[in-house]
């Protein structure tokens, strides 16, 4: 985890722009997005670095090994259409950090949204997730 904070600062600090990386880095996180709503616990092994770990909405946080036990098939569950948008992209050498609005539509018609915030590690030319954090985004009030 803390070279997950020292990649953050860094880049933070640094205010590298979104560079040609952007593209991979997106794509990583629209597959990661896609095996967790497919439940494919193979797909996200292919995602996750060894080191991953991630906090819920709900403040919990999850192991590389509980994620993915998680997604398996037998414990598939419907899941509401997403949308993604607000993206921003920062890398900095091999880390890079991708966030992004996730929008999720429920039953009865509303809205929700996420804030998530995806830290990537280049590794022999493919970058992995590190880590995840989501951050429930309150409803506007009326």
């Amino acid at each position: 985890m803390r070279n997950v904070l020292t990649a953050a600062a860094i880049i933070a600090a640094t205010g590298a722009p979104a560079l040609a990386q952007e593209k991979p880095l997106r794509d990583l996180a629209e597959r990661f997005a896609a095996a967790r709503s497919g439940y494919d616990a193979e797909a996200l092994d292919a995602t996750l670095a060894p080191d991953y770990e991630e906090i819920s909405p709900v403040g919990t946080v999850d192991k590389r090994t509980d994620v993915i036990g998680f997604y398996t098939p037998d414990k598939k569950a419907p899941v509401p259409p997403m949308t993604a948008d607000e993206w921003a992209v920062a890398a900095k050498g091999n880390f890079a950090i991708v966030t992004l609005r996730q929008s999720l539509t429920l039953p009865n018609g509303m809205t929700r949204s996420l804030r998530v915030r995806h830290v990537a590690r280049q590794d022999a030319g493919k970058w992995r997730l590190v880590s995840t954090q989501y951050t429930p985004i309150p409803p506007a009030r009326p």
